[in-house]
């Protein structure tokens, strides 16, 4: 008699083999275990919290400027204005590609650590 769970395990192992009875799984190679290391995963969360720092920097800026050019009295205003937001967002995002190009150099160290089993 065959019960219920063998009858779901062999349809379990029948469905692993794909056609010509290979794996679908065949030729895919493991994840490299640094992927899984705590540092990795470190890493990418500072990468995260950095950029939405960096987010949340770019949007009060933007409301700064707003504000500030519903305040301009004459052209001269504004254009001074412009400028100013302009160069402000051209050093914080360059400042912020360096950041961030930091950050993932570190993320990327963390991952060529060597196996756990090694």
């Amino acid at each position: 008699m065959i019960t219920r769970a063998q009858t779901k395990a062999d349809k379990q192992t029948s469905g692993q083999a794909g056609a010509g009875g290979q794996s679908p799984m065949a030729g895919f190679t493991a994840l490299p275990a640094g992927w899984f290391s705590t540092e990795a995963i470190e890493k990418l969360g500072d990468m995260g919290a950095e950029y939405m720092d960096f987010l949340a920097e770019r949007i009060r800026e933007d409301v700064r400027t707003q504000h500030a050019i519903l305040h301009c009295k004459d052209p001269a205003d504004l254009r001074k204005v412009q400028e100013d937001f302009l160069k402000t967002a051209a050093d914080q995002y360059a400042a912020q590609a360096g950041r961030m190009t930091e950050l993932t150099n570190a993320f990327m160290a963390a991952l060529m650590l060597p196996r756990i089993d090694d």
